[in-house]
C-alpha cells in the first residue's frame, strides 16, 4: 500500500486532498484513504466504467466488491427534497488492506513510548484535533455534504452531528471522562492512567508466609510492601456498526483517551465520518503516539482473509463490537480468547401514565417523539414501543395526537424510508396487524411516519425502525414490566413521578437507563453505556 505520512498542522486538509484526489465526487466516484498507523494510505485510481464492471457479475443487493489492490463500496444515490433513490448509485474506491500490517507486534515499544504519555498530553491532542477541525470547517461542511448524497438521514441531522462533533470534542469533555470512568478508591481516573498509584491498604501476607516465618530465621522474609495499582492500557480493535455515524468517532474517541494502539473498523454506510477524523488528526499531529499508533480502515464484515488474522489469539487485547445480533455472535465465536467489550443491539420504549390525559397530552407526545426520532428510531435508544397508561380508546386519542406531532417532524425533517422497511410496513397492515388501529403519515402515497396501536402481542423483531411507533395500551404501567428484559436499553417515563416510582423495578429488569420522557438522547461525559463504564473495560487494571 502507498503510503503518505504527513503534511503538518498548519496545512489544510483541503489542499492535500485535491493534490491526492480524495474525497471529492468524479463521475460518481469517491476515492477514500485508510489511516494505517498514522499513515494516510492512498486507493488506486478507478473510473465509473471499472467500478461498474467490477460489479457487473455481482448480484444487485451486492455491496462491496475486492479488486486488485481495491475495495469498491457502492452505495444508492438519495434524491433530495423529495428523499427518494434515484436510481443510480455513488462508488467509493478505497485501498485494499493487508490485516499483518494492523496488528502491533512491539509491545515494548508500547510500553516505553505511547503507554508513558500523560493524561495532560492525551488533552493536549484532543485540542490539536478540535483546532484543526475547526480551521477546516468548511472543508468538512463540503465532506457532509457527500455524505447527504447517499445518507438515508434528513439534511438537518447530518448539519446537527457536524455541529455537536465540533462542540463535544474537547478536553474538558475528556478530562471527565477518564476521571469518572476510571476513578478507583476515591481518586480521579487520570490518577491511574498516568502512572502507578499507590495503594494506602497494606497487603494480606497470606498463610503461607505466616507458616514460613515459623519455619526460617527472623528477618529472612521483609515485612509486606504497600502495592501499587496502575490502569494500563491496551491494543484494541473497534468493530463499529453504520446505524448513526457518530459510532466510529465515538469508538475512536474511547480508543485515543486509553492510550491504545487502536485499529477503527469503519462501517459501510458511514466511512466518511471515520475517515474526516483521521485526515485532521494526520493533519494535526502526524507524528504523535496517538495518531502513529491509530488506524481507521474497512473490510467488509466477515471477511475471512481479514478477521482471520485480526481475531487471531494475542493479536488484539480487546475487541469491542457493535451491530447486530449475527454480527456480534459472529464476532465472539471466532475470537474466544480475546475478551470482547459486546455493545449489543438494543431498543428504547416509552411509558406514559395516565396523568397524560388529562390536560397533558400534547405534552407527553411532543416528549415522546424526542425520543422516536433519534436517528429515525435506528439509535439504540430510541422508542420503538409506547406504553400507555389507559383504555384503547385512550391509547387511540394518544396515537392520533403522537401522529400529528411526528407529521410535523416529517415536515421539518424530511426521512427516507428504504423500500425494505417500507414493504414491512405493508406487511404488518395487511397481515398480523390488520385489525390494529393505524395513524398514518405519507407522502404522494408512501409511508413517511405512524403510529398503530396493538392490544395483542409484539414482536420486536418485526420492528421496521423507521418512524413507527408501537402504542400498547395496558391497565396500569406496572403491567408493562412483564415485556421488559435486557434487550430495552432505555426507558423513558411520564411523569416525572411515576418514573422515580418504578424505577428501580424497570432497572432491575435489565434496562440501562430509566429517564425522563424526551431525554433519552441526553448524555453527559463518562455516562454508563449498556451497564458498563466503557473506558474502565479498555484498560487492564495492574497492580505491582
Amino acid at each position: 500500500m502507498r503510503g503518505y505520512h504527513g503534511f503538518g498542522r498548519g496545512i489544510i486538509m483541503e489542499k492535500v486532498c485535491r493534490e491526492h484526489g480524495l474525497l471529492a465526487e468524479q463521475d460518481a466516484v469517491v476515492r477514500v484513504p485508510f489511516l494505517v498507523k498514522g499513515r494516510l494510505v492512498m486507493p488506486p485510481a478507478i473510473s465509473l466504467k471499472e467500478a461498474e464492471s467490477a460489479f457487473s457479475g455481482a448480484g444487485g443487493d451486492t455491496l462491496v466488491v475486492k479488486t486488485a489492490g481495491a475495495q469498491i463500496l457502492r452505495e444508492p444515490v438519495i434524491e433530495r427534497p423529495a428523499m427518494r433513490c434515484s436510481g443510480e448509485y455513488l462508488y467509493q474506491v478505497m485501498p485494499g488492506l493487508d490485516p499483518c500490517e494492523l496488528v502491533e507486534t512491539d509491545t515494548g515499544g508500547l510500553s516505553g513510548g505511547l503507554y508513558q504519555l500523560k493524561t495532560d498530553e492525551i488533552l493536549s491532542y484532543i485540542d490539536r484535533i478540535t483546532e484543526t477541525m475547526q480551521i477546516n470547517a468548511r472543508f468538512l461542511t463540503g465532506i457532509v455534504d457527500l455524505m447527504r448524497r447517499t445518507s438515508q438521514y434528513p439534511d438537518c441531522f447530518l448539519d446537527n452531528w457536524l455541529a455537536s462533533a465540533f462542540s463535544s470534542l474537547n478536553s474538558s469533555s475528556a478530562r471527565q471522562m477518564i476521571d469518572s470512568e476510571l476513578a478507583y478508591r476515591g481518586l480521579p481516573g487520570s490518577r491511574y492512567l498516568d502512572g502507578w498509584v499507590e495503594v494506602s491498604q497494606i497487603a494480606d501476607t497470606g498463610w503461607l508466609a505466616a507458616q514460613a516465618w515459623s519455619m526460617f530465621p527472623a528477618g529472612r522474609f521483609a515485612a509486606p510492601a504497600k502495592l501499587r495499582v496502575r490502569a494500563m492500557p491496551v491494543r484494541q480493535l473497534h468493530i463499529t456498526a453504520g446505524n448513526a455515524p457518530d459510532v466510529a468517532p465515538v469508538s475512536l474517541l474511547r480508543a485515543v483517551l486509553t492510550k491504545s494502539a487502536a485499529v477503527i473498523k469503519l462501517p459501510y454506510g458511514a466511512v466518511l465520518p471515520g475517515i474526516m477524523f483521521a485526515l485532521a488528526a494526520v493533519a494535526a499531529a502526524p507524528e504523535h503516539p496517538i495518531t502513529r499508533n491509530l488506524s481507521l480502515v474497512y473490510w467488509r464484515g466477515g471477511d475471512q482473509t481479514i478477521e482471520g488474522e485480526l481475531f487471531k489469539p494475542g493479536a488484539f487485547d480487546r475487541i469491542v463490537v457493535w451491530g447486530s445480533p449475527r454480527a456480534v455472535a459472529s464476532v465472539q465465536s471466532r475470537a474466544p480468547f480475546t475478551r470482547t467489550v459486546c455493545l449489543n443491539p438494543r431498543y428504547g420504549i416509552s411509558l406514559i401514565g395516565r396523568e397524560a390525559f388529562y390536560g397533558k397530552l400534547e405534552d407527553a407526545a411532543a416528549r415522546a417523539s424526542l425520543d422516536v426520532m433519534i436517528y429515525n428510531q435506528k439509535a439504540c435508544t430510541s422508542s420503538l414501543v409506547q406504553y400507555f397508561e389507559g383504555t384503547r380508546e385512550q391509547a387511540c386519542d394518544y396515537a392520533r395526537v403522537l401522529g400529528a406531532v411526528l407529521k410535523k417532524w416529517d415536515e421539518a425533517a424530511p426521512d427516507f424510508t428504504d423500500p425494505a422497511a417500507s414493504g414491512r410496513v405493508k406487511r404488518m397492515r395487511r397481515g398480523r396487524y390488520v385489525a390494529a388501529d393505524w395513524h398514518t403519515n405519507t407522502r404522494q402515497g408512501e409511508f413517511t411516519s405512524g403510529v398503530v396501536v396493538i392490544t395483542g402481542g409484539f414482536d420486536i423483531t418485526e420492528h421496521p425502525m423507521c418512524r413507527l411507533v408501537v402504542v400498547k395500551p395496558v391497565a396500569r404501567l406496572e403491567d408493562a414490566l412483564v415485556d421488559i428484559d435486557q434487550f430495552v436499553s432505555t426507558a423513558g417515563v411520564y411523569p416525572e413521578e411515576r418514573r422515580i416510582q418504578l424505577r428501580d423495578r424497570i432497572a432491575s429488569r435489565g434496562v440501562s437507563a430509566v429517564v425522563p420522557l424526551g431525554h433519552c438522547e441526553f448524555v453527559y461525559p463518562g455516562i454508563p453505556h449498556d451497564g458498563m463504564l466503557v473506558l474502565n473495560q479498555l484498560v487492564e487494571w495492574k497492580t505491582g
